[in-house]
């Protein structure tokens, strides 16, 4: 019999940080690919804000969350808070899938380059000859994947178009943690190569599942849980 695997998601501040959510686009393409999804939330909104640590004790609980998912997703938003990087560095430490999106690609990219001050925000304004924020439109710009990553493996093609929303990218990082760029030289994608499924995108395939790179990109991670 088969059973469906669980996918920790985690939420995002909503409506003038009042609200706690699920991002449903997430949540309904993993619904869509057979998975369970459970949002993962934090202990208080203190901790959404990144105006205090967690404690030993609280890590310990929340990893009792986190033990029962069989992956993880990060998805976009507006700020990460140290709950992202705390469920990042449990997906790597356990070696189970994570696909982090925008938002969720910048956290997981700041922790693979060893910047341990929690929940401290080092991307960079966009000033670039490509508009990146886009949000109603289908594809913006193309991308560059590398021949010899993960990503590439997955979507079997060097250049695809993508969506995007963002108005900040990440700092240059380590040339092998990097799997895509724009075309403009913005970092694109990145990934930990030598674990099962450790993969960040800058735009929003959960957006678009009828692209189909989309639908292999999502497939692919739900083929390692």
């Amino acid at each position: 019999m088969f059973i469906k695997p669980i996918i920790g998601i985690v939420g995002r501040l909503y409506n003038g940080e009042t609200n706690i959510i699920c991002v449903e686009e997430v949540r309904l393409a993993v619904t869509k690919f057979g998975g369970i999804p459970l949002l993962i939330l934090p202990i208080d909104k203190d901790f959404m804000s990144c105006k205090k640590n967690y404690s030993e004790e609280e890590i310990k609980d929340l990893k009792r969350i986190l033990k029962n998912c069989d992956g993880f997703i990060l998805p976009g938003g507006d700020t990460w808070y140290c709950l992202d990087e705390i469920v990042i560095k449990y997906a790597i430490k356990s070696d189970k899938p994570l696909l982090a999106i925008c938002l969720g690609m910048q956290a997981l990219s700041k922790v693979l380059c060893g910047n341990t001050k929690i929940g401290y925000d080092n991307t960079i304004k966009n000033n670039t000859l490509i508009n990146h924020f886009k949000p109603n439109q289908t594809y913006v710009h193309s991308i560059t994947i590398y021949k010899e990553s993960m990503l590439y493996s997955i979507i079997g093609k060097e250049k695809i178009l993508v969506n995007s929303r963002h108005s900040y990218h990440i700092p240059e990082i380590a040339n092998n943690l990097i799997c895509a760029r724009s075309s403009d030289g913005l970092i694109e994608g990145v990934e930990l190569k030598n674990k099962t499924f450790i993969i960040g995108v800058q735009w929003h395939p959960e957006s678009c599942l009828d692209d189909f790179y989309s639908k292999k990109l999502f497939r692919a991670f739900f083929d390692k849980l």
